[in-house]
């Protein structure tokens, strides 16, 4: 019996087959996309090329991988993508959810990080760490500001995850919670 409770809180961590559901919007055309719990008609899609070839906003573009069909592989492999970053020209901060292909070995934020040219963290510390440096050696003033302007490196967050609906906030707390209320009932709780 408790093989079976065990084996079924596995299952509620492993995603369904090779078809992953995404959620798949962008707050520049849809605000409520920044806070999923806002608005429950966006709803996980099944991710496909066709899906993914069909967005069209800034991000999903700038974002998106060729795919090259050697006609081996009609349904490659998905994952979920989500990201917030700062539109270089409305100057917003947009956060977008979406399919990506699964590109193996690249990173996807990485790639998409160097295409809005946004430091790495590494990058950041050293800048962060000389720009101190600099301004000990000067006195204790202040570099001008741009004000309360969050820059593009503050507002960008890129995660990819293999799960289905990873990609919203509800997601985490639902597996999470399968696999609690699994070992509850296991435990007679």
């Amino acid at each position: 019996m408790s093989g079976i409770i065990l084996l079924l809180a596995l299952l509620a961590l492993v995603s369904n087959g090779a078809a992953i559901e995404c959620f798949v919007c962008d707050s520049s055309d849809n605000p409520s996309c920044s806070d999923l719990g806002s608005n429950s008609s966006i709803v996980p899609e099944e991710c496909t090329l066709d899906k993914m070839r069909s967005l069209d906003t800034w991000l999903f573009d700038l974002n998106k991988f060729a795919y090259f069909d050697n006609g081996a592989n009609k349904s490659p492999l998905m994952n979920c993508q989500k990201v917030v970053a700062k539109d270089p020209e409305t100057r917003k901060v947009v956060t977008a959810r979406f399919c990506q292909l699964d590109t193996g070995d690249s990173d996807a934020c990485d790639i998409l990080r160097t295409k809005l040219r946004i430091p790495s963290t590494e990058e950041r510390d050293q800048r962060k760490k000389s720009d101190n440096k600099r301004r000990k050696n000067q006195g204790h003033g202040q570099d001008g500001d741009d004000g309360d302007e969050i820059s593009a490196e503050e507002a960008f967050f890129c995660d990819i995850c293999k799960t289905d609906r990873c990609n919203g906030a509800a997601a985490i707390t639902l597996a999470l919670g399968s696999v609690l209320s699994m070992i509850m009932i296991h435990l007679g709780l």
